[in-house]
Protein backbone atom coordinates (compact mmCIF):
# COMPACT_ATOMS: atom_id res chain seq x y z
CA UNK A 1 0.00 0.00 0.00
CA UNK A 2 1.10 3.60 -0.52
CA UNK A 3 1.27 6.68 1.68
CA UNK A 4 -1.82 8.80 2.25
CA UNK A 5 -1.63 11.59 -0.32
CA UNK A 6 -2.87 15.17 -0.21
CA UNK A 7 -2.81 17.34 -3.32
CA UNK A 8 -2.24 21.00 -2.42
CA UNK A 9 -3.19 23.64 -4.97
CA UNK A 10 -4.68 27.08 -5.50
CA UNK A 11 -4.09 30.19 -7.59
CA UNK A 12 -0.75 31.97 -7.80
CA UNK A 13 -0.23 34.24 -4.80
CA UNK A 14 -2.72 32.42 -2.59
CA UNK A 15 0.02 31.13 -0.29
CA UNK A 16 0.42 27.43 -1.12
CA UNK A 17 4.06 27.45 -0.06
CA UNK A 18 3.15 28.94 3.31
CA UNK A 19 0.63 26.16 3.91
CA UNK A 20 3.12 23.56 2.65
CA UNK A 21 5.69 24.75 5.20
CA UNK A 22 3.12 24.49 7.98
CA UNK A 23 2.41 20.91 6.88
CA UNK A 24 6.13 20.10 6.95
CA UNK A 25 6.24 21.33 10.52
CA UNK A 26 3.35 18.99 11.35
CA UNK A 27 5.25 16.00 9.96
CA UNK A 28 4.08 15.67 6.36
CA UNK A 29 6.46 14.81 3.53
CA UNK A 30 6.06 17.68 1.04
CA UNK A 31 6.96 17.62 -2.63
CA UNK A 32 7.07 20.92 -4.51
CA UNK A 33 6.04 20.19 -8.08
CA UNK A 34 7.38 23.58 -9.19
CA UNK A 35 10.82 22.60 -7.91
CA UNK A 36 10.60 19.44 -10.02
CA UNK A 37 9.64 21.59 -13.02
CA UNK A 38 12.75 23.73 -12.47
CA UNK A 39 14.91 20.61 -12.30
CA UNK A 40 13.35 19.16 -15.44
CA UNK A 41 14.01 22.44 -17.28
CA UNK A 42 17.66 22.70 -16.28
CA UNK A 43 20.39 22.58 -18.88
CA UNK A 44 21.35 19.08 -20.00
CA UNK A 45 17.94 17.50 -19.35
CA UNK A 46 15.52 16.09 -21.90
CA UNK A 47 13.00 18.74 -20.82
CA UNK A 48 15.48 21.53 -21.54
CA UNK A 49 16.18 20.24 -25.03
CA UNK A 50 12.48 19.83 -25.80
CA UNK A 51 11.66 23.37 -24.60
CA UNK A 52 14.46 24.97 -26.62
CA UNK A 53 13.43 22.97 -29.68
CA UNK A 54 9.80 24.03 -29.25
CA UNK A 55 10.22 27.70 -28.27
CA UNK A 56 13.66 28.66 -29.54
CA UNK A 57 16.74 30.14 -27.90
CA UNK A 58 14.91 33.38 -27.10
CA UNK A 59 13.71 31.75 -23.86
CA UNK A 60 17.32 31.34 -22.65
CA UNK A 61 19.21 33.67 -20.36
CA UNK A 62 22.83 34.75 -20.72
CA UNK A 63 23.93 31.63 -18.87
CA UNK A 64 22.13 29.48 -21.50
CA UNK A 65 19.74 28.19 -18.86
CA UNK A 66 16.02 28.60 -19.44
CA UNK A 67 14.93 32.03 -18.22
CA UNK A 68 11.64 31.32 -16.46
CA UNK A 69 10.44 34.90 -16.87
CA UNK A 70 11.06 34.83 -20.63
CA UNK A 71 9.41 31.41 -20.94
CA UNK A 72 6.41 32.60 -18.93
CA UNK A 73 6.04 35.68 -21.12
CA UNK A 74 6.09 33.42 -24.18
CA UNK A 75 3.52 30.86 -23.04
CA UNK A 76 1.10 32.95 -20.97
CA UNK A 77 0.45 35.15 -23.97
CA UNK A 78 -0.74 32.14 -26.00
CA UNK A 79 -2.86 29.27 -24.58
CA UNK A 80 -1.67 26.91 -27.34
CA UNK A 81 1.96 27.50 -26.34
CA UNK A 82 1.09 26.95 -22.68
CA UNK A 83 -0.40 23.57 -23.61
CA UNK A 84 2.74 22.71 -25.58
CA UNK A 85 4.89 23.45 -22.54
CA UNK A 86 2.63 21.39 -20.28
CA UNK A 87 2.84 18.41 -22.65
CA UNK A 88 6.62 18.56 -22.34
CA UNK A 89 6.83 18.96 -18.57
CA UNK A 90 3.76 17.29 -17.01
CA UNK A 91 4.71 13.64 -17.80
CA UNK A 92 8.10 14.15 -16.15
CA UNK A 93 6.57 15.68 -13.03
CA UNK A 94 3.99 12.89 -12.78
CA UNK A 95 6.70 10.21 -12.99
CA UNK A 96 8.76 11.87 -10.25
CA UNK A 97 5.76 12.21 -7.91
CA UNK A 98 4.72 8.58 -8.37
CA UNK A 99 8.25 7.42 -7.71
CA UNK A 100 8.46 9.47 -4.50
CA UNK A 101 5.10 8.18 -3.25
CA UNK A 102 6.09 4.57 -3.87
CA UNK A 103 9.18 5.00 -1.69
CA UNK A 104 7.37 6.35 1.37
CA UNK A 105 6.21 4.13 4.23
CA UNK A 106 2.50 3.34 4.44
CA UNK A 107 2.00 5.48 7.53
CA UNK A 108 3.44 8.62 5.93
CA UNK A 109 1.36 11.53 4.71
CA UNK A 110 2.54 12.92 1.41
CA UNK A 111 1.64 16.44 0.29
CA UNK A 112 2.18 17.41 -3.34
CA UNK A 113 2.14 21.18 -3.86
CA UNK A 114 1.25 21.95 -7.49
CA UNK A 115 -0.40 24.94 -9.10
CA UNK A 116 -1.65 22.80 -12.05
CA UNK A 117 -2.74 19.89 -9.86
CA UNK A 118 -6.37 19.92 -11.03
CA UNK A 119 -5.20 19.50 -14.63
CA UNK A 120 -2.80 16.68 -13.82
CA UNK A 121 -3.38 12.98 -14.58
CA UNK A 122 -2.65 12.43 -10.88
CA UNK A 123 -5.71 14.40 -9.76
CA UNK A 124 -7.80 11.31 -9.13
CA UNK A 125 -5.07 9.51 -7.19
CA UNK A 126 -5.03 11.85 -4.17
CA UNK A 127 -6.89 10.90 -1.03
CA UNK A 128 -7.68 14.58 -0.45
CA UNK A 129 -7.37 17.80 -2.42
CA UNK A 130 -6.60 20.93 -0.44
CA UNK A 131 -7.14 24.33 -2.02
CA UNK A 132 -5.54 27.50 -0.68
CA UNK A 133 -7.42 30.73 -1.46
CA UNK A 134 -6.92 34.39 -0.61
CA UNK A 135 -8.62 37.70 -1.43
CA UNK A 136 -7.52 39.04 -4.81
CA UNK A 137 -5.87 42.17 -3.41
CA UNK A 138 -3.87 40.06 -0.96
CA UNK A 139 -2.67 37.89 -3.85
CA UNK A 140 -1.72 40.94 -5.94
CA UNK A 141 0.25 42.38 -3.02
CA UNK A 142 2.12 39.11 -2.51
CA UNK A 143 2.96 38.94 -6.21
CA UNK A 144 4.08 42.58 -6.17
CA UNK A 145 6.46 41.73 -3.33
CA UNK A 146 7.91 39.01 -5.57
CA UNK A 147 8.61 41.64 -8.21
CA UNK A 148 5.68 40.83 -10.48
CA UNK A 149 3.91 43.75 -12.15
CA UNK A 150 0.15 44.04 -11.70
CA UNK A 151 -0.51 43.43 -15.42
CA UNK A 152 1.54 40.23 -15.39
CA UNK A 153 -0.19 39.02 -12.22
CA UNK A 154 -3.59 39.66 -13.77
CA UNK A 155 -2.55 37.77 -16.92
CA UNK A 156 -1.41 34.79 -14.85
CA UNK A 157 -4.62 34.70 -12.86
CA UNK A 158 -6.76 34.88 -16.01
CA UNK A 159 -5.22 31.57 -17.11
CA UNK A 160 -6.16 29.86 -13.83
CA UNK A 161 -9.41 28.52 -12.47
CA UNK A 162 -11.88 30.73 -10.65
CA UNK A 163 -12.25 30.50 -6.88
CA UNK A 164 -15.59 28.74 -7.43
CA UNK A 165 -13.92 26.08 -9.59
CA UNK A 166 -11.21 25.56 -7.02
CA UNK A 167 -13.75 25.27 -4.21
CA UNK A 168 -15.85 22.73 -6.11
CA UNK A 169 -12.80 20.48 -6.50
CA UNK A 170 -11.64 20.74 -2.89
CA UNK A 171 -11.86 18.33 -0.01
CA UNK A 172 -10.47 21.08 2.21
CA UNK A 173 -10.33 24.85 1.62
CA UNK A 174 -7.73 26.89 3.50
CA UNK A 175 -8.58 30.59 3.63
CA UNK A 176 -5.17 32.25 3.69
CA UNK A 177 -5.71 35.97 4.23
CA UNK A 178 -3.44 38.27 6.21
CA UNK A 179 -3.78 36.44 9.56
CA UNK A 180 -1.02 33.80 9.64
CA UNK A 181 -2.17 32.24 12.89
CA UNK A 182 -5.73 31.82 11.59
CA UNK A 183 -4.27 29.97 8.61
CA UNK A 184 -2.11 27.82 10.90
CA UNK A 185 -5.17 26.84 12.93
CA UNK A 186 -7.06 25.76 9.80
CA UNK A 187 -4.06 23.74 8.58
CA UNK A 188 -3.56 21.99 11.91
CA UNK A 189 -7.24 21.05 12.19
CA UNK A 190 -7.41 19.74 8.62
CA UNK A 191 -4.14 17.83 8.98
CA UNK A 192 -5.29 16.11 12.16
CA UNK A 193 -8.48 15.07 10.36
CA UNK A 194 -6.44 13.73 7.44
CA UNK A 195 -4.18 11.80 9.77
CA UNK A 196 -7.26 10.24 11.41
CA UNK A 197 -8.67 9.30 7.99
CA UNK A 198 -5.36 7.71 7.02
CA UNK A 199 -5.30 5.70 10.24
CA UNK A 200 -8.87 4.48 9.76
CA UNK A 201 -8.00 3.43 6.23
CA UNK A 202 -5.07 1.36 7.44
CA UNK A 203 -7.22 -0.29 10.11
CA UNK A 204 -9.79 -1.37 7.49
CA UNK A 205 -7.21 -3.11 5.32
CA UNK A 206 -6.99 -6.89 5.70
Amino acid sequence: MTAYAIGLTGPIGAGKSTVAQMLRELGAKVIDADAIVRQEQSRGTVGYSAIVQQFGTQVLGEDREIDRAKLAAEVFADPAKLQQLERIIHPRVVARVLEARSMLPEDAILVVEAIKLLDSPLRGTYDEIWVVLAPSEVMFERLRERGMARAEAEARLRHQRSDEEFRSAATVVIENGADREATRTQVRTAFEAARAMAERGRERRP
